[in-house]
Parts: structure tokens; C-alpha cells; sequence
């Protein structure tokens, strides 16, 4: 399951993390986790894949989806 040293490596984020890296806000990571933004769920837990969420992210920077 989950590790906190996955975690502390930097291949995994936590919401705040995302929100952090991305430097957006809650609401706003709500907002592109419904447009498709990767996400993995442990139970109650969110957390996101870095090299998933910039893989997202340069698709929707090229106009791909």
C-alpha cells in the first residue's frame, strides 16, 4: 500500500502536495481532477503520480487529449 517514503521520494503527492506543485489552489485541483487529471484512490486517500500529472499536463499544454 501507500508508503510515506514513496511519498518523501517525490514520485507521489498528496492533494496539498499537487496543489503546492501545481501552485493552484483546492478548488482549482478539484476542477482538473473532473477534466481527468490522474489520480490514484487508497480508500479515503487521493494521491497523484508526478510523472502522471506532467504527462496530463503536456497534452493539455499541446491541445492532445
Amino acid at each position: 500500500m501507500f508508503d510515506t517514503m514513496q511519498a518523501m521520494s517525490g514520485e507521489y503527492m498528496t492533494k496539498v502536495e499537487c496543489q503546492e506543485y501545481l501552485r493552484i489552489s483546492k478548488s482549482s485541483l478539484e476542477k482538473l481532477v473532473k477534466e481527468g487529471l490522474p489520480r490514484i484512490k487508497l480508500d479515503r486517500k487521493v494521491i497523484f503520480r508526478k510523472a502522471d500529472v506532467d504527462k496530463w499536463l503536456e497534452r493539455k499544454i499541446q491541445g492532445k487529449r
